[in-house]
């Protein structure tokens, strides 16, 4: 099972950033494992993002308040994959992708 922490828990420690300005994170000491994420300020879902071994690794989500999906991409060693970024509109319409 996947941990899921918030992003201002303080047993998530930004190490240090990568070339990208991409944070590495580390979670009780050791490089995390599993799903980052922030509520907004009404509580609900405002990203989340995978890490693997601290490093951003699989798939970036954000919401719009209305709970559809705003972004998506994938990343592997913190760089966004070619061909996986797409963005919605609020009502769900694709807008880009690339």
């Amino acid at each position: 099972m996947s941990l899921r922490i918030k992003e201002d828990d303080p047993n998530l420690i930004t190490v240090r950033l990568d070339g990208g300005g991409v944070p590495i994170f580390h979670y009780k000491g050791n490089p995390f494992t599993g799903i980052v994420f922030e509520n907004e300020k009404d509580g609900t879902l405002g990203w989340e993002e995978e890490y693997e071994n601290g490093y951003q690794e699989g798939w970036y989500r954000g919401y719009h308040r209305n709970g559809n999906k705003h972004v998506e991409y994938k990343s592997h060693n913190n760089l966004t994959i070619a061909g996986t970024y797409k963005e919605w509109d609020e009502d769900g319409k694709l807008i880009e992708s690339f």
